[in-house]
């Protein structure tokens, strides 16, 4: 069933995660152009709307995708209270002992989305997204 979802999601958080640079460096680069008042202006306002429309839809996957990861951790978390907990106590038999990480191994979570395989959508993605187009664009402006 994830495999299902990621399969449909990592098309459209790849294609915003391009979006989002491509519209902020021609944001950017918007001010070296020769164009008239009017065109100028009108580009500007065009691509400042298509910047905010991917850049939230792009930040909606990335805080699903990193809710999926603190599900998945806060399980694994759960899963080593129970066999403390179960292992505190004294088992009747070692069977149940066994059942209880038998139970532990095949209910082991490790889901996450990625944009194509390419990357992991996590929190840690925004910062790096962001200092990248920071970088890209001041190197664009400055040629």
């Amino acid at each position: 069933m994830h495999q299902a979802i990621e399969d449909v999601l990592q098309i459209s958080a790849f294609l915003a995660y391009v979006l989002v640079f491509t519209n902020f460096l021609v944001l950017a680069l918007l001010n070296t152009t020769d164009f008239s008042e009017f065109q100028i202006m009108f580009r500007v306002s065009m691509c400042v709307i298509m910047f905010l429309w991917t850049m939230s839809n792009f930040m909606m996957l990335t805080l699903t995708g990193s809710k999926l990861v603190d599900i998945c951790k806060m399980w694994k978390l759960l899963q080593m209270d129970i066999l403390k907990n179960n292992a505190k106590r004294k088992a009747r038999r070692s069977d149940e002992f066994k059942y209880l990480l038998l139970f532990i191994k095949s209910s082991q979570l490790d889901l996450t989305f990625t944009g194509g395989g390419m990357f992991q959508l996590q929190r840690s993605l925004l910062l790096t997204m962001g200092s990248a187009i920071l970088s890209y664009s001041v190197l664009a402006v400055t040629f």
